[in-house]
């Protein structure tokens, strides 16, 4: 494939860390509750699920954010919509999701205090994007890849919340084209996405390589178009006996771009 000529990669859970960070910082902000109320954290950070299940995208169609990928977890702290999005999360319609969703919290766990839950909301703002921080190494890989190709980013969820945390992240300026799905109103694997970004960077998808986290999403995604794909697999997680497998597989960042010189010589 000596014809290689972008690099498009996936943003959450492959440059910058999602779940766990999540947990950590609702453990942190459940811990107020804890302070006053003798709650358990554990039990109430996993209470933020249900909470906002119920009430997420309850002002739009939930068809339409699951599709996307766009999660009320997300909604808990990220920041409102951007007008041209269509997604219908101004500031007000955000601010008042996230009342909603920390009194059902509460709830849940016999408690009814408003001012507990203003200073959750501040919290588990502060405490979510201060950990908006990438893998170790993600910075030196991304710096080394762009020396010989455009990078891309192509990942599913609301674009100002997908913009928010690469720029937060401090890798937005390795990129020159970024798609989220709230971009094209549908999510990988889907076409559109990936499509969306070839476009952008003039490039057909043979010309390409896909590195990302999610056998679903990312290694299906490409593999359907024909892009050569990476699948990156820190937990070594079986490859699904279904489905074409990825080009390349690795457990770590460190790996991306010897993968990419490996693909580039096929």
């Amino acid at each position: 494939m000596a014809n290689l000529k972008a690099v498009l990669f996936d943003l959450d859970d492959t440059l910058v860390p999602e779940m766990e960070p999540e947990r950590e910082a609702l453990l942190v902000v459940c811990g107020l509750a804890a302070e006053k109320y003798g709650t358990d954290p554990e039990a109430m950070s996993e209470s933020v699920a249900e909470a906002a299940e119920k009430l997420w995208a309850q002002w739009r169609s939930p068809a339409l954010y699951s599709s996307i990928a766009y999660s009320g977890w997300e909604g808990l702290w990220g920041p409102p919509d951007l007008p041209d999005d269509g997604l219908g999360n101004d500031q007000e319609t955000i601010d008042k999701y996230k009342r909603d969703a920390w009194d059902e919290v509460l709830s849940i766990h016999g408690i009814v205090d408003t001012t507990l839950r203003d200073e959750m909301i501040v919290r588990h703002r502060l405490e979510r994007v201060s950990r908006l921080i990438p893998y170790d190494g993600a910075e030196k890989v991304l710096e080394r890849v762009k020396v010989d190709y455009p990078l891309a980013i192509i990942t599913n969820g609301s674009p100002a919340v997908q913009r928010f945390k690469l720029e937060r992240s401090g890798l937005a300026g390795h990129f020159s084209v970024f798609v989220a799905s709230g971009d094209v109103g549908v999510g990988k694997p889907d076409p559109k996405p990936f499509l969306t970004a070839l476009k952008s960077l003039d490039v057909s998808p043979a010309e390409s390589v896909m590195i990302g986290n999610s056998w679903n999403s990312d290694i299906r995604g490409a593999v359907n178009l024909g892009i050569p794909s990476i699948w990156y697999n820190p937990d070594r997680e079986q490859q699904p006996s279904h489905g074409t497998p990825p080009t390349l597989e690795i457990a770590s960042l460190s790996e991306v771009p010897g993968a990419i010189r490996r693909i580039a010589s096929l």
